[in-house]
């Protein structure tokens, strides 16, 4: 996994201490006064008791006081330096424009790299802020569901496999869910160490008619890292209380006696309230390539895609998806005027945490506006040194397998009209860009 806390170089803890602000008149770093704030605004949703559980992803230790951090200290400098904490594989150029952003400022990563090389010292009890107090959510990061639904039977992953991926139907029990509702939010629960990643649909079959329309909607999906599918306000999708659910389920393990396992993994709903209507549903969809070859050995072969959005859309969210080669990914947008903005730059894609960028008001991109997505993979021997199991000696097409690639860049949206548009650059305070 790349998400290791201890890469890190010295050169780069002296720059980050030469470069620190003054914290206090007699220049002393205490872990009370400078350090813990950072802990409490940066870590502790998930480092902590019972902690943030991203996909299954839980953080293996505790920082909620000095007792708890101080034998973390070093590694956690190595961490901050080295960006692999918080967990964020953006770049700079999007700064402030995703809910779910986990960044350090510079002061912050220099006030923790200072307080390590000056010794880790507690300071006085007294200038530690108050404890951050967390809601009991039952472990789902959308706070409690109104609804949640598990599979019917549990699915056992055998000691032969290494990668499967099953598709579960299954429907609504009724006595749970007797009207239909706008869902707010979805969160997805693995129930085993085995669940690589879930994508979900509700389906409706109807007779086709006016009447009685056939309906099928994404249900978003969960991988390692992956946030939950939250719509902000005037959005979201209809269920039904008739519609059958489906789990494209991803089991992915080592293959050997005792590996085996059970699970019967669920997924949580939040509702908009009741009686709510006339919302913009949301569509949940790739703009991605499956037609590519990955040459053998090859350490930075680049794989593109791209759309036209034709009417006036409104993004919620982006998501890239790939497998272990996949290096990094852009997604750029080129306006009607033929100006250009760069949505998102993942310069450094880790398969192991894979993150659902969600956007802190909707962006709204005017009819005609094109997004190209490039990614690159890396087939290389330096791959290979990385995850043993990977033949670089092959091209590497599109396929489910971990082992093979995907060029998934997903994108949350919705079309709108142009007064609606209008009507929301105004509330969000844009123009077009």
């Amino acid at each position: 996994m790349r998400k290791s806390i201890f890469s890190f170089t010295a050169g780069a803890a002296l720059s980050m201490v030469l470069a620190s602000p003054a914290w206090s008149a007699d220049g002393q770093v205490t872990f009370t006064k400078d350090v813990l704030p950072i802990l409490q605004e940066k870590c502790q949703f998930c480092h902590r008791p019972g902690g943030d559980n991203i996909a299954g992803m839980v953080a293996p230790m505790s920082l909620m006081s000095y007792k708890e951090v101080r034998p973390w200290a070093k590694a956690i400098s190595k961490a901050v330096v080295s960006k692999d904490m918080p967990p964020w594989d953006a770049t700079d150029e999007t700064a402030g424009h995703f809910v779910n952003e986990r960044t350090m400022s510079e002061d912050e990563i220099a006030t923790i790299v200072s307080w390590v090389e000056t010794g880790a010292s507690r300071g006085n009890p007294k200038d530690a802020p108050e404890a951050v107090v967390f809601e009991d959510t039952g472990g789902w990061l959308i706070g409690k569901p109104d609804l949640v639904v598990t599979m019917p039977e549990p699915y056992w992953v055998a000691d032969d496999i290494e990668d499967v991926q099953p598709k579960v139907i299954f429907d609504i029990p009724r006595e749970f869910f007797d009207e239909p509702r706008w869902i707010q939010a979805i969160e997805y629960k693995p129930d085993s160490e085995v669940v690589h990643h879930i994508t979900g649909r509700a389906m409706r079959i109807g007779d086709g008619t006016e009447e009685e329309p056939e309906e099928t909607f994404s249900l978003g999906s969960i991988a390692a890292g992956e946030d939950p599918t939250i719509y902000p306000e005037g959005f979201g999708n209809y269920l039904q209380p008739d519609a059958k659910l489906r789990f494209s389920m991803h089991y992915h393990k080592e293959v050997g006696p005792g590996t085996g396992m059970w699970d019967q993994s669920s997924v949580g709903f939040k509702f908009h309230p009741k009686g709510t209507e006339g919302l913009h549903k949301v569509n949940w969809n790739t703009i991605g390539n499956y037609r590519f070859e990955i040459p053998p050995g090859h350490p930075n072969w680049e794989v593109g895609g791209g759309r036209v959005f034709e009417k006036d859309t409104v993004l919620i969210s982006i998501h890239p998806h790939m497998h272990y080669r996949g290096k990094d990914m852009k997604y750029t947008a080129t306006y009607p005027d033929g100006s250009q903005e760069v949505l998102l730059n993942v310069d450094r894609y880790d398969y192991a945490w894979q993150t659902n960028f969600i956007y802190e008001t909707p962006k709204i991109l005017p009819a005609g506006t094109t997004v190209d997505v490039v990614a690159h993979y890396d087939n290389s021997e330096t791959m290979k040194e990385s995850v043993p199991k990977l033949d670089i000696t092959r091209e590497v097409t599109f396929g489910a397998p971990s082992t093979d690639e995907m060029m998934n860049p997903f994108v949350a949206w919705t079309y709108v009209e142009p007064d609606e548009a209008d009507r929301l650059r105004e509330k969000y305070g844009k123009t077009d860009d």
